[in-house]
């Protein structure tokens, strides 16, 4: 008894649901090695006159196709991954920064034209939250499901073998070893890759009062970063000494604050004592975190000593004496228009 079912659906198409009972490659008898079932090709008797259907029959038919969707997805789930298909994934761990768009790539090697009625994919994650994996993305027959809101996969490029997973606005809970699942009946193949989330830090350097309201600080502050690893080190140098000179005394930096999305935030500050406090200094304070590709160097530079006393003892007296002179003008010229 043999039953022939096609479908036909646009390239473009984002969801597969054929109309009327049963009509993917996945349901169905068939003699090819490659068939539409994931079961080994199975005789289907002798008769050579093709079934009219009727409606026992579209009862079983849509049994059978269930069935199928449901051997299959057990079969993504449960079954080891051996055999037949190669199964190509990144071999570094992939890095993303927080909240951008990710491409995790899946692929067959190749590039081969495939009938995507007879793939199945299955997207899982497996992370430090988690006790087991999670789906994340389920395709097969005419079943398509998101578990993670905006995750995809392009049907359009799946035809070429391509069944990387689109994931919009990355959360740090996402990172882990993500698991592609791929069935391309009767063959099947799988491939792990890890996913790091890190988050850039906002810095901030500035000049601040000591607690106790006796001299300066130079502080430097990191928020919204993760990992929660990171470094500091406190430079400085002059025009006439340009050479990165470290500083180890007088450095106090606060312990590590977690903020509530998750990512950290730290202070790390420079005392100014009298004996060091020569203007004109340039004070750095280095940064090393894993989401920056180069430590980051922030610049803070104090005014030359004698700045300040020439704007107070000359600037200042300045200002103030070309307002009185600019103020008794003005009453001259007012005094003069009454009298006129």
């Amino acid at each position: 008894m043999h039953v022939l079912m096609t479908s036909q659906r646009g390239p473009e198409s984002a969801h597969m649901n054929p109309k009327g009972p049963c009509r993917t490659a996945l349901c169905g008898c068939s003699s090819s090695p490659r068939g539409s079932s994931l079961r080994p090709p199975k005789s289907c008797g002798g008769q050579s006159k093709p079934v009219q259907f009727s409606t026992v029959g579209s009862s079983w038919v849509a049994e059978c196709h269930t069935g199928l969707l449901t051997l299959l997805l057990f079969f993504l789930w449960y079954m080891p991954m051996a055999g037949g298909l190669e199964v190509k994934t990144a071999e570094m761990p992939q890095m993303v920064s927080l909240h951008d768009n990710v491409t995790i790539v899946c692929e067959i090697p190749g590039s081969p034209h495939l009938n995507i009625t007879t793939v199945g994919i299955i997207w899982s994650l497996k992370n430090e939250w988690q006790e087991a994996e999670v789906p994340i993305y389920e395709f097969y027959g005419n079943h398509l499901k998101a578990f993670r809101p905006g995750a995809s996969v392009s049907l359009l490029r799946l035809q070429r073998g391509d069944a990387s997973l689109y994931l919009p606005r990355i959360e740090l809970r996402e990172a882990g070893e993500y698991r592609c699942k791929l069935v391309v009946t009767p063959d099947q193949g799988e491939g792990i890759t890890r996913l790091d989330v890190v988050a850039h830090p906002a810095m901030a350097l500035f000049v601040g009062a000591e607690p106790n309201g006796e001299g300066q600080r130079i502080v430097c502050e990191l928020d919204g970063f993760y990992p929660e690893a990171f470094a500091i080190k406190w430079g400085r140098c002059t025009l006439k000494d340009p050479h990165f000179q470290v500083i180890t005394d007088g450095i106090v930096t606060g312990p590590t604050m977690k903020n509530e999305d998750g990512t950290f935030r730290v202070t790390s500050s420079l005392a100014l004592k009298p004996a060091l406090q020569d203007r004109g200094v340039i004070y750095h304070c280095v940064v090393s975190h894993r989401s920056l590709l180069v430590p980051k160097k922030l610049n803070l530079t104090l005014p030359e000593k004698g700045s300040m006393e020439i704007y107070v003892t000359i600037v200042f007296p300045s200002v103030l004496l070309g307002l009185v002179l600019a103020f008794w003008l003005c009453r001259c010229c007012c005094a003069g228009a009454a009298t006129t």
